[in-house]
C-alpha cells in the first residue's frame, strides 16, 4: 500500500501529530465484545489489519528514509487504533509484528504494545497502548514518550501521558498489600554511543488508570521508583526476572578503563552478576552471583 509522505519541512510537525494521535486511543468508542473466542468475520477483520500493520512496522525500523519511517509510525498508529475497535480483540495475538512488542501479564488484566522509531539524530522515540480486557467495551490508554522531559527518572510517579518511553521485553506481576504491581523489564537505545536497561513498575490507581513509577527499588540504601542502566551501545547487558529463583538479575557495569568513570558510553558487564529480592514490599539490591547458571543466561535485549 502506497501512502502520501510528508516534506522535509513536516517532519517535526507530524511527529508530534502522531503523537497527539496516540493519545486520541483513549477516547475510543465502546463495543461488545463478550465472547471470548474470536468468531470467523472479526478474525479475518483483524487479520487483514495485520497485513498492514507487518508492512508498516518493518518500514519503521528498516527504511533508511527518515521521513518514511515517520510516515509508517503514523499510519501504524492509526491501523493498530482501527484493529483494536474490532470486536473480540484482545483474543488476537498479532504473531506477525515482529519488531512491535506484545506482552501480557499472567492475570491476563491486560496488554502493552511497544515500540520505537529511530531519529536521524541517533535517539529513539518510543510508543505504546495499553488494552484492557474488558468484555463490554475497550479501554485503551496511550502511551506518551516524555523521557526527554523527566528531569528526575529516578523518583518519579508519573501518568501514562510521562511515560519513560522503552521497548518492553519482560513482564513480571505480583500482589502485595491488595494491590496488583507489574515489573516491566525495557531497552532503550538512548542514543549513538549508549543503550539503557530500565526496570519500571505499572500500577493502576484507584480510578483504573495506569501509573509507572513507585518507590519499591533499593539499590542502594534509598528508595527508588525505577531502577536505569546505561552503558555501551556495542555491548549487551542482561537484566530479567528469574521465576525459578524468584528474583531479579542484573550485570554489574564497569567502565573499561577506572579513568572513564562516569562516561557510559565506555561501561560494559564485568562478568558479575547482582540481584534484587523481594523483602516486605521492597526489591533490596543483594550482591553476588546466586546461581552459576546466569553465565550463560541470553538476554532478551
Amino acid at each position: 500500500m502506497i501512502y502520501n509522505t510528508p516534506t522535509k519541512r513536516g517532519v517535526n510537525s507530524l511527529v508530534k501529530a502522531h503523537l497527539t494521535l496516540l493519545l486520541l486511543l483513549l477516547s475510543l468508542a465502546g463495543f461488545s465484545q463478550r465472547s471470548k473466542q474470536i468468531d470467523s468475520v472479526n478474525y479475518d477483520s483483524i487479520r487483514n489489519f495485520e497485513y498492514r500493520l507487518e508492512t508498516l512496522s518493518y518500514n519503521i525500523i528498516n527504511s533508511e528514509d527518515i521521513t518514511e519511517r515517520i510516515t509508517s509510525c503514523y499510519y501504524f498508529v492509526q491501523t493498530l487504533k482501527q484493529a483494536l475497535q474490532v470486536p473480540q480483540s484482545f483474543n488476537y495475538n498479532f504473531t506477525s509484528l515482529k519488531t512491535v512488542s506484545v506482552l501480557r501479564p499472567d492475570d491476563n488484566k491486560f496488554r502493552v504494545f511497544t515500540w520505537n522509531l529511530l531519529l536521524d539524530s541517533g535517539k529513539y522515540m518510543y510508543f505504546g497502548a495499553i488494552q484492557m480486557n474488558n468484555l463490554d467495551s475497550l479501554v485503551l490508554f496511550g502511551l506518551y514518550d516524555s523521557s526527554e522531559y523527566n528531569k528526575d527518572p529516578y523518583y518519579s510517579e508519573v501518568d501514562n501521558h510521562h511515560w519513560m518511553g522503552a521497548l518492553y521485553y519482560q513482564m513480571h506481576h505480583y500482589r502485595h498489600k491488595r494491590q496488583d504491581y507489574y515489573l516491566m523489564f525495557g531497552w532503550d537505545g538512548q542514543d549513538s554511543k549508549t543503550n539503557r536497561k530500565i526496570i519500571d513498575v505499572l500500577w493502576f490507581n484507584e480510578e483504573g488508570m495506569p501509573m509507572f513509577g513507585k518507590e519499591i527499588f533499593d539499590i542502594g540504601g534509598d528508595l527508588q521508583n525505577r531502577v536505569i542502566w546505561d552503558f555501551a551501545d556495542n555491548t549487551a547487558m542482561l537484566c530479567r526476572y528469574d521465576k525459578n529463583e524468584k528474583k531479579i538479575v542484573f550485570a554489574n557495569l564497569v567502565p573499561i578503563n577506572p579513568a572513564y568513570e562516569g562516561r557510559y558510553e565506555t561501561y560494559v558487564p564485568d562478568g558479575s552478576y547482582d540481584y534484587l529480592v523481594f523483602q516486605r514490599g521492597v526489591w533490596v539490591r543483594e550482591e553476588g552471583l546466586f546461581n552459576d547458571r546466569m553465565k550463560n543466561s541470553n538476554d532478551l535485549r
